[in-house]
């Protein structure tokens, strides 16, 4: 089978595939950070049979004017650039990468709850801006001394909460929830969820006690996010959520911004309910430099980078080589987002059996080659993921 990539993938997981008999290109936003338009789409996915796809538009018009037979999204949330909908219509099933960035965030997660609850974030940009410092040539001491121990000094006015018997509400109990609810517990902290689409084995397993958004609000120190966004849960903590939660909470959000209700948050923090907030979205990105949660001290904000980990891209190329070999093999893929497209799989076993495995082959692409993609890259970069770092991730995905 011809195989098209557009996705950010791993040398190893294209070998994977070409070992397997099939043929790769590797093109757009993998290979050069350039996301390929509808119409240039089009124009290079013909006689391709599998699409590996990152953040290109899949619309109604690609899928009418290509040819493809599966497609592969790098992706939790493949229909935010694929209409799956059409897709299964025309019986092409599309395999997604469900929690490739669930480890990442929950490490960004703790992250931030630390930095905010010890306001690490907001002393390191006062002491970068001269507060709490000696003027030049003047006093300070190379003795075990505290700065300044007056009301106004770090000591006594930066003190934060240790977490330690806090109580941390999860909304969202999936891949990522489950992933800090580790974490926290590390931290002696009590655990509480709300997902109410979430077995209760996956509560009973990480000791997590399940409960209704209200009971989450009136007894959490600090709330996290972690649910996918939905028409149904847009606004889904307001005024009224707000208002049950205790004095000096704390809000983290790395999910989807709509799930709180902008104003609600900004009317929250200024009142004092909210003691601070770390948000990594927006309900606009990028977001606007006169935004007043950029005035905000004791706000963390960061340009939507959680799932931002350097080794993400060697798990979910594991990841969609897994599923699309097990497919082409006859079984069902872990993570498909229209299992209804199959309708048999004996059509799939018939693709893979016309190739020869070792067969396969590199395919070039004109203005989009991988030494481009390479040179992109710091060479410290790859140097820092080593071999152990993937031998881990694969021992961990294995469940080994």
């Amino acid at each position: 089978m011809k195989i098209f990539i557009t996705a950010d993938f791993s040398e190893a997981g294209m070998k994977r595939l070409t070992d397997a008999g099939h043929d790769v290109r590797y093109c757009c936003w993998g290979a050069t950070h350039e996301i390929c338009t509808e119409e240039q789409l089009i124009e290079k996915l013909q006689g391709f049979d599998v699409l590996i796809v990152g953040y290109e538009p899949v619309t109604e018009k690609v899928l009418k004017s290509a040819d493809l037979k599966i497609i592969c999204s790098i992706r939790g949330g493949p229909r935010a650039n694929i209409d799956v909908d059409f897709a299964t219509g025309r019986k092409i099933p599309v395999i997604f990468t469900l929690g490739r960035e669930a480890i990442p965030v929950a490490d960004f997660t703790m992250g931030q709850i630390i930095g905010l609850v010890r306001q690490i974030v907001k002393t390191d940009r006062e002491l970068r801006s001269g507060k709490f410092t000696a003027p030049a040539q003047s006093y300070g001491s190379d003795k075990d001394v505290i700065w300044d121990m007056s009301l106004e000094g770090p000591w006594e006015s930066r003190k934060g909460i240790e977490l330690t018997g806090k109580t941390l509400g999860l909304v969202g109990f999936g891949t990522v929830g489950q992933e800090v609810a580790k974490r926290s517990a590390a931290f002696g902290m009590k655990v509480i969820s709300y997902d109410p689409y979430q077995k209760d084995a996956a509560f009973i397993q990480h000791r997590v006690e399940k409960v209704n958004l209200d009971d989450l609000c009136k007894k959490s120190d600090i709330i996290s996010i972690h649910a996918r966004g939905t028409e149904k849960n847009k606004g889904m903590i307001s005024q009224k959520e707000f208002a049950m939660m205790r004095k000096g909470v704390y809000i983290i959000n790395n999910a989807r911004a709509a799930i709180v209700d902008e104003e609600s948050l900004r009317e929250a923090i200024y009142s004092g309910k909210v003691a601070g907030a770390a948000l990594d979205v927006f309900h606009q990105e990028p977001i606007k430099i006169d935004d007043p949660f950029l005035k905000m001290d004791n706000i963390v904000v960061t340009p939507h980078i959680a799932g931002a980990g350097l080794e993400v891209v060697y798990r979910h190329s594991d990841m969609i080589c897994d599923d699309l070999l097990a497919l082409l093999n006859g079984q069902m893929p872990k993570a498909i987002i229209n299992p209804e497209a199959i309708d048999d799989f004996d059509r799939f076993k018939k693709m893979a059996a016309s190739h020869t495995a070792g067969a396969g082959q590199r395919i070039e692409c004109q203005g989009c080659s991988l030494q481009d993609a390479q040179s992109k890259v710091p060479g410290d970069l790859i140097e820092r993921i080593s071999e152990e770092v993937i031998r881990q991730i694969k021992k961990k995905m294995s469940g080994s």
